[in-house]
């Protein structure tokens, strides 16, 4: 049975990813990473009892511990993300970094043995050209202000895995993500959708490294669109996108605000 690592299992994607892989029929192994144990548990009661999950806890950090977590795994599934438009955030750098010594001193340690499983990172369909060229002009002026320090770590962070030829990457591309049902999706490298679920990215995740044998999707950037009528939250992304324009154009003022708790 082949065994598939999730790193950032306690937030949204992670946490679709896991109910997903443990739900289906088709069952797998399920090296699950995070921060804190009691997070995982009270997200994931079936984790306790579940014996095709065992869960690694530490922070990127944590050299040993997710050396251990990614030993012998088929797939990894890289769903450690940032939302707040934070002014020199690094998290998707970090993660990046962090798997590629796990994998490098695995590596070394298997010698000509070693298989390097293939990595399945998150990332979004507004860093792709392809995706955003159909975005109107005023909505990708925002988001790329609004999302501007989010952005610049996910490019930095996938220039760098693209550096380790060694490594079989495919980077998920998705739009914006919401908390809805899967409502049904397609992979795509031509077009995507206004909005995806969790679900269905998850879904689409896990089609991405198991299609074709896992070869189908490497090397490439994929993006995912619905074929359902998916339900958009647009409030909180109206706020978002304006706590993110702060941060922007007065990375001073939005610290304030965010130590205040004035931010919107």
């Amino acid at each position: 049975m082949p065994t598939y690592a999730i790193l950032g299992v306690t937030g949204s994607t992670g946490s679709s990813l896991l109910r997903y892989l443990y739900e289906r029929p088709v069952k797998v192994n399920i090296n699950v990473y995070a921060r804190s144990a009691s997070k995982v548990e009270t997200l994931h009661p079936y984790v306790k009892s579940a014996e095709n999950i065992q869960s690694f806890i530490g922070d990127l950090s944590s050299e040993d511990t997710l050396k251990n977590c990614l030993r012998n795994v088929d797939v990894i599934f890289s769903a450690v993300a940032q939302n707040n438009n934070e002014p020199g955030c690094s998290i998707a750098q970090r993660t990046a970094h962090s798997i590629v010594s796990a994998l490098e001193a695995l590596r070394k340690e298997g010698g000509s043995n070693f298989r390097c499983p293939t990595l399945v990172f998150l990332s979004s369909a507004s860093l792709n050209p392809t995706f955003s060229e159909g975005t109107p002009w005023l909505f990708h002026w925002v988001l790329e202000r609004g999302c501007y320090h989010v952005y610049g770590d996910l490019r930095r962070s996938i220039e760098y895995l693209k550096e380790q030829s060694w490594i079989p990457l495919i980077t998920a591309e998705p739009p914006g993500l919401t908390k809805d049902i899967s409502r049904g999706y397609e992979l795509s490298q031509d077009e995507v959708t206004p909005g995806i679920s969790y679900d269905d990215l998850a879904r689409g995740m896990v089609q991405m490294a198991e299609e074709d044998g896992g070869h189908k999707w490497v090397g490439k950037g994929v993006g995912i669109k619905a074929t359902g009528s998916v339900k958009m939250h647009y409030l909180p992304l109206i706020w978002y996108l304006v706590d993110g324009l702060i941060a922007y154009f007065s990375p001073a003022a939005w610290r304030i605000l965010q130590t205040t708790g004035l931010h919107p």
